[in-house]
């Protein structure tokens, strides 16, 4: 498994590397702000995987980490690290309740980053939000759609249409099948 910190570490180096002057600094500045917010929710996790959203201590750190996200990829529009950012922003939406704004934030990423890696699992990821915690079956039906229709290649386009298969099945065909009609 992967370890969030190393990833950091390495993309941090990466984005650190062409840093220069006041600019440069405040890039440094705000990454080394970002680190430190997101080693300030890493503990959290670690004490509780069941991570009390409502605890003030989370609001707080999960507060700064969504300014540090946001902040980052606007100064950074052409930076890899942005979209890394921005999907972790989308998560950190997602977890703390804010369904609508976590979709908001991956169509952002999947319109405003069409060739990045993370624009298909951003657009899977709309249709998973609208389907589970929206409840909205035709926005999740568009969503997976729109994901095989534009990245018909992508793993993310196969899970998008077994999830479309499961929000479309027949209920009555399912139990007839389950008694071995």
């Amino acid at each position: 498994m992967v370890r969030w910190s190393v990833v950091f570490a390495v993309l941090t180096a990466a984005a650190l590397g062409g840093c220069s002057g006041a600019s440069g600094d405040a890039d440094a500045n705000l990454l080394a702000q970002i680190a430190e917010s997101e080693a300030q929710f890493r503990r959290f996790v670690e004490a509780d995987a069941d991570v009390d959203w409502l605890d003030e201590g989370v609001q707080s750190v999960v507060g700064e980490l969504l300014r540090g996200y946001a902040a980052y990829a606007n100064g950074h529009r052409n930076d890899s690290l942005s979209v890394a950012f921005l999907m972790r922003r989308a998560d950190l939406l997602q977890g703390k309740g804010d369904a609508e704004g976590a979709v908001a934030q991956w169509i952002d990423i999947a319109e405003g980053f069409p060739k990045s890696a993370s624009a298909p699992e951003a657009i899977f990821c709309v249709g998973f939000a609208r389907e589970s915690a929206l409840r909205d079956t035709a926005g999740a039906l568009e969503a997976y759609g729109e994901l095989v229709k534009a990245y018909p290649q992508s793993p993310w386009a196969e899970q998008a249409t077994l999830a479309a298969k499961w929000l479309s099945f027949d209920e009555k065909a399912i139990i007839r099948a389950l008694d071995g009609e």
